[in-house]
């Protein structure tokens, strides 16, 4: 009997619909037509029967089967596939001859498979709607750059995307345990006569110009070199405040010997030590800041245009100009 129901369908099968699925007899007609074809050695013609009756009522038998025959139909990867699925429903089943051969030809084909790279440029992947295609079965994203088996034969590999020209090209995978590698190029804009010759559709991803990062340093290098500026204003600023509560402090005091102080001059004395600090830290951060500022200033890509950097000089800071 070949009866016996597998819950994992198999590589290849179509979800049948309501109106076919659970038609035994149809099944089992095609089956014993298929088996017949066999014996004749005409493959090609037995696996659609066998395919179409395990669609209609599948059967851990028929699986194993169809595995067979495209096995000799030369399609050893969707061979090596259906003999895994035939392995599992053979082992829910408890078939130990069933699950035996399977294993065996698993073990046997999955050292010969031919296998199929697919490397896809990276500004393909942005474009709206794109796909690839390997003859009529699209290849997900999650296959792009690794290798995966594929059958022996004549293949051909297709990218499309909205608004771009269709890519396509023919392969033959030998029979041997090769891997073929395919560069999926980047896609050509398809012309839009209305418009005058521009792409239809979405626009292909730009490039930033250099011109452009060059831009974009230099703002970047003009705003932290005006924080460097407002840091040392800042030092300057409360330096001098140090420098007042300073001379408070001894108008209250008796230098040399500071502990002679009154409380107006303790309390003086403590806020010149805060202004100091305060005055310190700007410095320092404004310094960083505006030397960060310069640097990314002038190592921006460069081209002609007006600009404006941040010049700082001993006593003064200022805005310098280049043309």
């Amino acid at each position: 009997m070949r009866r016996g129901v597998i819950l994992l369908a198999f590589a290849g099968c179509i979800v049948a619909s309501p109106a076919y699925a659970n038609d035994p007899a149809a099944a089992q007609a095609l089956f014993d037509q298929a088996q017949a074809l066999m014996r004749d050695g005409r493959w090609s013609d037995a696996c659609p029967k066998l395919e179409e009756s395990q669609r209609l009522d599948p059967g851990d038998g028929t699986v194993l089967h169809l595995a067979a025959c495209r096995e000799h139909e030369g399609k050893i990867a969707t061979a090596w596939a259906l003999y895994q699925d035939a392995l599992v429903a053979a082992k829910r089943s408890n078939n130990k001859s069933r699950a035996r051969v399977a294993q065996e030809r698993v073990d046997f084909l999955g050292p010969r498979l031919p296998r199929l790279r697919l490397k896809v440029a990276f500004a393909d992947k942005k474009l709206p709607a794109f796909k690839v295609m390997r003859d009529d079965t699209a290849v997900g994203p999650a296959l792009w750059g690794d290798a995966f088996p594929i059958d022996p034969g004549a293949h051909t590999i297709t990218a499309t995307a909205d608004g771009y020209k269709k890519w396509s090209r023919a392969i033959d995978i030998s029979a041997s345990p090769d891997d073929t590698t395919v560069d999926v190029p980047l896609l050509d804009a398809e012309p839009n006569e209305k418009a005058g010759g521009t792409p239809s559709g979405s626009k292909r991803p730009e490039t930033p110009r250099e011109d452009d990062r060059g831009d974009t340093q230099r703002t970047v290098g003009i705003a932290l070199g005006a924080i460097g500026a407002a840091g040392l204003a800042a030092g300057g600023i409360f330096g001098v405040l140090a420098l007042s509560k300073n001379s408070d402090a001894d108008e209250h005091c008796a230098p040399p010997d500071y502990t002679r102080c009154s409380a107006a001059g303790v309390d003086a004395g403590k806020q010149s030590e805060t202004f100091g600090t305060v005055s310190t830290i700007a410095f320092v951060a404004g310094g960083a800041f505006a030397l960060g500022g310069l640097a990314l200033y002038f190592t921006a890509p460069s081209h002609t245009r007006m600009g404006i950097a941040p010049a700082i000089a001993p006593g003064s800071i200022g805005l310098v100009g280049r043309f």
